[in-house]
Formats: structure tokens, C-alpha cells, sequence
């Protein structure tokens, strides 16, 4: 096994694992949406980048900070790529998908004008699934795992439901 697959096993094992977390989640929308950077937060806080539309169909970019216990996490799918530098034009999330940028460097452009840098490691839920979209550009080639998530589901109150007994001793 290569050290990049062996990367990537693993980066996503543990993102995974991180991503069924969470008692307590609050989204900030408003403001500069991501002041301190995507995805760094106070010690033992997990901050997801959030892309979403409004009613408009204008996408905008949030955080929602996610803290507690693991709890499971109703993933449909899981899709990895790899994908060559370059800039996907503006388009929509196809479904709700948490994505996981393994390798890589990205800028991504909502439609407010909100510019997002997106690194190693970043972890980014979209649902901006009408309107206009979002640019992704691919400062750099990219892997990326996607989580895809079913119509239904809800990040905020995901993140803030009871936790599972079950999944917490799992």
C-alpha cells in the first residue's frame, strides 16, 4: 500500500469518526461567516463549514460548531476522488453531502461572493442544492471523500439531538 492510499485509509477513517460527534451545535450565518478560518475552532470543537441556499436561491456560507459524544450519522454513501487542479463553474450540491478534503487546497465562491478557503483536512457540508451553486476552484490537485446524506437530513438538529447510548459505546 502507497503512503498516499495509506493517507487517505486513514484520513478518512478518522474524519469519519469525527463527523459522528456532537451534543451541542450552534450555526453562525451572520458577519464575516468564517473569522478565524474554516474549521478551526476552541480546543474539542469540531467547526463544519456550511454551504447553503436561501430562500432565494443565493448560497451563503456558515459555520456550525459541533461538540459531545459520538452519535451515528445516517450516511447514504461514501464516494473518494481524486481530482486534477482546475475550476468547476458554478453548480449545486447534487444532495446534501458532507465532503472531506483529504488532499489538497481549494477556494470555494458562494453565490453572496463569499470566497471560502478550503484546506487539508476541512470538513464542508453542502446543501446548496437550488439556485445558482457554488464555484469550486482546485488551487491544487484534490481527494476528497464525500459522505452523501439523505433528503431529510438536518445538520443543526443532528448535531443537537440526544445522544446515542449505543453509539457512544460502540
Amino acid at each position: 500500500m502507497n503512503t498516499d492510499r495509506r493517507t487517505v485509509i486513514a484520513a478518512g477513517t478518522a474524519l469519519t469518526a469525527l463527523l459522528a460527534t456532537g451534543a451541542c451545535a450552534q450555526e453562525d450565518n451572520g458577519g464575516s461567516p468564517l473569522p478565524d478560518g474554516p474549521a478551526k475552532g476552541p480546543s474539542g470543537i469540531m467547526e463544519i463549514i456550511h454551504i447553503y441556499a436561501d430562500e432565494e436561491g443565493v448560497s451563503h456560507v456558515g459555520k456550525v460548531s459541533v461538540q459531545g459524544t459520538p452519535k451515528p450519522l445516517p450516511v447514504t454513501a461514501v464516494v473518494a476522488t481524486s481530482i486534477a487542479q482546475g475550476t468547476e463553474d458554478w453548480h449545486q450540491a447534487p444532495r446534501k453531502t458532507f465532503t472531506i478534503n483529504v488532499v489538497g487546497d481549494i477556494e470555494c465562491e458562494v453565490g453572496d461572493g463569499t470566497k471560502i478557503p478550503i484546506g487539508k483536512g476541512d470538513l464542508v457540508y453542502l446543501e446548496d442544492m437550488t439556485g445558482k451553486g457554488h464555484v469550486t476552484r482546485l488551487l491544487t490537485p484534490v481527494a476528497n471523500l464525500f459522505l452523501q446524506m439523505p433528503d431529510d437530513f438536518d445538520i443543526v438538529a443532528w448535531a443537537n439531538a440526544p445522544v446515542d447510548a449505543n453509539a457512544a459505546n460502540g
